[in-house]
């Protein structure tokens, strides 16, 4: 654990480096497990303000081991930023493999899957970078490439993936504009070039005579505002089932090869994303920060809690350690009926519920709570005081993204295509349908065909948790040398306030005046 840039993934690299070379067993699944981390980065990772190579998802490696020696692997991923598709913020860039690809994809290539130059593209922010920078992606789409095929997968299924990227990009340039005779939004007619490369791109997935008039008179039916939503959650959908497939085909590879009654031993890896606090701060950024307080709370549960309980259970004279507790901030989030989360899930299911609807709902349950404060003036948000410190969020967009709806008949499209690929990706996901209220002008329409996906995040949260407090954990605490994103360079005051808010200062005590190795009389007596 440790904040957004503190050496998490680096970290990770190298103590599977170090487990493996501790292993000495089956060499070619050990370099497997080791070659899988440009793929999962490519796809999973981006530039932030705060990190070059920022981990937008956090993963857990599960490596399993018979007589010492790695019999498999399973990979679980958690809680992909896919708005980072749809959206970035200044001195950010999107996931690292739409740049990759620019970079590596000769010019056939790139006529094949209808790419242009990237600088045309709504979903690709800022400029595309140096020669230099040019010949380090290009460098770094070749590592994919052959990760893919050391992975296992079929060069028709790496084909259609580039194409379904290639896709996304296109889609993000489909605008709309009022449509006089037909109803109120149509595709604009200066972007039904980029509609036409989307569906190409999707092998005629929104051409064939019943896809495209079924997409078309969607489109056409609402407001603007909505197509453009639709629109974007039809990407950010699309580009998480993709990441989901690549970890699933990792996992294929990995599994284990043993009779299923050999009992396995295991040592599981958490690297996940750290604290964050930007200039703006959104949906997702509660989410990783959520995460973040579990696990120090997992921390300070077994640093100093247990810790503590055995000294006092076996009658130790033993000043009591305290610490900063983050157990109330925990409830303020996750407690039901009345915590934030539950708050935002009961705003969720109304139709009628707003982004102030929910923060309204906020201000008065959290009236006088030491850890929350709403926004001042007109701005719609609120703060949070976390165990790492203050963080203020935008409310704006937080429904939405909780309900991760998306368009009945698109899923239909989809489940049609002609691309295989296309079908695998949507073909397993049940959705349920919900019944939509739309202010559009003076307007209210109703839409009943749209599908909410139940948001896995908080299960799979949990699920990991879990996991956590079933296991017999080691602490690795990174921490960040300066806030410059430089070599070499140590700030004392970045590094000291880093100590204070993990409660490194009191787990050094407790090490120092505590009993930090405890062996059993039989190691002992053999010693």
């Amino acid at each position: 654990s440790g904040e957004s840039g503190a050496g998490k993934t680096e970290s990770t690299k190298l103590l599977l480096q170090h487990i493996m070379n501790l292993c000495k067993g089956n060499s070619q699944l050990e370099q497997q497990i080791l070659q899988v981390n440009p793929l999962l980065e490519a796809f999973g990772n981006a530039q932030t303000v705060m990190n070059d190579n920022s981990s937008r998802f956090g993963k857990y490696i599960q490596l399993r081991f018979q007589k010492n020696t790695v019999q498999g692997a399973k990979l679980s991923e958690y809680l992909l930023e896919k708005s980072r598709v749809v959206q970035q913020d200044t001195g950010e860039r999107n996931f690292h493999i739409f740049y990759y690809m620019f970079a590596g994809l000769s010019s056939e290539e790139k006529e094949i899957y209808g790419l242009l130059d990237p600088s045309l593209y709504r979903y690709i922010s800022g400029r595309f970078g140096t020669q230099d920078v040019a010949q380090h992606w290009k460098h770094k789409y070749q590592e994919v490439c052959n990760a893919l095929d050391m992975v296992g997968f079929q060069e028709q299924e790496q084909v259609d993936m580039r194409a379904i990227l290639a896709g996304v990009l296109s889609l993000g340039n489909v605008t709309f504009e009022p449509d006089e005779s037909n109803g109120p939004v149509k595709v604009s007619e200066a972007s039904k070039g980029w509609l036409k490369a989307a569906a190409v791109s999707h092998k005629n997935c929104w051409q064939k005579p019943y896809g495209y008039d079924a997409f078309s008179h969607w489109w056409w039916s609402c407001c603007c505002s909505l197509c453009a939503d639709a629109r974007d959650s039809i990407a950010k959908m699309v580009y998480g089932r993709v990441f989901g497939w690549i970890v699933s085909k990792i996992n294929e590879l990995l599994a284990e090869n043993v009779d299923p009654e050999v009992e396995l031993r295991e040592i599981g890896i958490l690297d996940i994303f750290g604290f964050e606090n930007f200039a703006v701060n959104r949906f997702e950024q509660l989410c990783i920060n959520l995460a973040n307080e579990q696990l120090q709370h997992f921390f300070n549960h077994h640093i100093f809690q247990l810790e503590q309980a055995a000294y006092k259970e076996e009658g130790l004279p033993w000043e009591t350690i305290t610490f900063n507790n983050n157990e109330p901030i925990l409830n303020l989030l996750l407690a039901k009926p009345l915590g934030l989360l539950s708050l935002l899930d009961e705003q969720s299911a109304f139709p009628q519920a707003t982004d102030k609807t929910f923060v309204d709902k906020l201000n008065s349950s959290f009236k006088g709570n030491l850890h929350f404060q709403p926004a001042r003036g007109r701005v719609l948000g609120f703060s949070i005081i976390h165990y790492a410190g203050k963080v203020q969020y935008a409310a704006s967009g937080f429904l939405e993204k909780n309900r991760d709806t998306l368009p009945a008949n698109v899923r239909g499209l989809f489940i049609s295509s002609i691309t295989p690929l296309l079908i695998l990706l949507h073909i397993h996901h049940e959705p349920r349908p919900i019944l939509a209220r739309v202010k559009c002008g003076d307007e209210v329409l109703w839409l009943d065909e749209l599908l909410i996906f139940p948001c896995p995040w908080q299960h799979s949260l949990m699920v990991l948790m879990e996991r956590m407090y079933s296991a017999n954990p080691h602490f690795v605490r990174c921490i960040k040398p300066n806030s410059q994103k430089e070599p070499g360079v140590v700030d004392n005051q970045v590094v000291l306030l880093q100590l204070r808010y993990n409660g490194l200062l009191e787990t050094i005590r407790i090490r120092r005046d505590g009993f930090s190795w405890r062996p059993s009389f039989e190691e002992f007596a053999e010693r």
